[in-house]
């Protein structure tokens, strides 16, 4: 039986957590690529819980595995250390209903990648990442070009998703200072106040959009196309923060493999705990402008990932179209066949 096995980063170390099951001393096993078979070198362990090691490779990324009687445990970091790049992570290393795993260094989610630095670049490029999806419209684009990564080509599939394509920019500048200002003024008068509220919760509407809106499927379809292509990884789809757009095409992914909801709203929530110190600059820059409650309120709500956010998605695929099966096959065209495909490239 294939399990996770747990890879998280501590500033210039890395911690890996030793299941109970193993006898010790214990050796894990690392190397660049997250195939079975990747053994380059080897770490041992006498200890079980989570170990603090020094990372063997820090330039390139690793992946580690742990062999027992009856269970290979097999894993990473789930985000990637680069630098100004908060929500950029692996996809690798969820289960199954039918107990298999999604592959690890295949599929990485993420926000813009105009954001890292050259030493991200070659980082990236020592991945040789093949594929780049970026969700954002043009305009995002031109204000915002990602950085070059020679190994790879990019695609742009628009989804039209203009609450958040709003929410995506929210960054300082002389326009955003207008924007704070003019909501000071919306929320003087009691229309104002109920129409800020109401606008707290655009985001659902949002997400229903990415299910049912023209554009966002047609996005979503090509997204599909390019998965099931020979070749295509690793690939990296963003938007501009990786939260709604990206996180919509991600539930879409991990419901094709046979993930459970649950754990598909667990990797929806992620994002939250991932743009946290970012959002958290944000607001403070925000607050230099504005001390009032209700405007902060909805500035914060739209970088806020929440559960009724994709509660929105799923309450719309479930009504209109029962399961996420019948909606990737009635509405993306992803049929029997097509399953299949993606299942035998992206899961263990």
């Amino acid at each position: 039986m294939m399990q996770a096995l747990q890879v998280k980063r501590i500033g210039d170390e890395l911690e890996i957590c030793i299941p109970d099951t193993v006898q010790l001393p214990v050796k894990v096993y690392y190397g660049t690529d997250s195939t079975t078979e990747n053994k380059t070198g080897y770490i041992e362990f006498t200890e079980k819980g989570w170990q603090k090691t020094k990372d063997p490779n820090f330039q390139e990324r690793l992946y580690f595995q742990l062999q027992t009687d009856s269970e290979l445990f097999i894993g990473a970091e789930r985000r990637l250390p680069l630098n100004n790049l908060y929500n950029c992570r692996d996809m690798g290393g969820y289960l199954t209903t039918d107990g298999r795993l999604t592959r690890w260094g295949q599929v990485f989610r993420s926000d813009a990648l105009h954001q890292i630095d050259s030493q991200g670049q070659v980082y990236m490029e020592r991945m040789v990442i093949k594929k780049i999806i970026d969700f954002r419209s043009p305009e995002e684009i031109v204000k915002d070009p990602n950085k070059m990564i020679s190994t790879s080509e990019t695609f742009n599939f628009n989804p039209h998703a203009d609450v958040a394509q709003q929410a995506s920019t929210q960054s300082i500048s002389k326009k955003d200072e207008d924007k704070i200002a003019h909501l000071e003024q919306l929320v003087q008068t009691e229309a104002g106040r109920n129409q800020l509220y109401k606008n707290r919760n655009m985001m659902i509407k949002q997400m229903e959009q990415l299910v049912i809106g023209t554009n966002a499927i047609e996005a979503y379809k090509q997204f599909f196309k390019v998965l099931l292509q020979a070749d295509v990884t690793p690939l990296i789809f963003h938007c501009q923060g990786g939260k709604d757009r990206t996180g919509w095409a991600a539930a879409l992914y991990l419901a094709a493999l046979g993930v459970d909801k649950e754990t598909i709203y667990q990797d929806y929530l992620l994002t939250d705990k991932m743009n946290a110190p970012r959002n958290a600059k944000r607001m403070a820059i925000y607050k230099k402008y504005t001390d009032n409650e209700e405007v902060l309120l909805f500035l914060a709500s739209l970088q806020q990932t929440r559960k009724d956010y994709l509660d929105g998605a799923y309450k719309t695929v479930e009504e209109q179209y029962g399961t996420m099966t019948n909606y990737l096959k009635e509405v993306l065209g992803i049929d029997s066949d097509h399953l299949e495909i993606l299942r035998n490239k992206y899961l263990y």
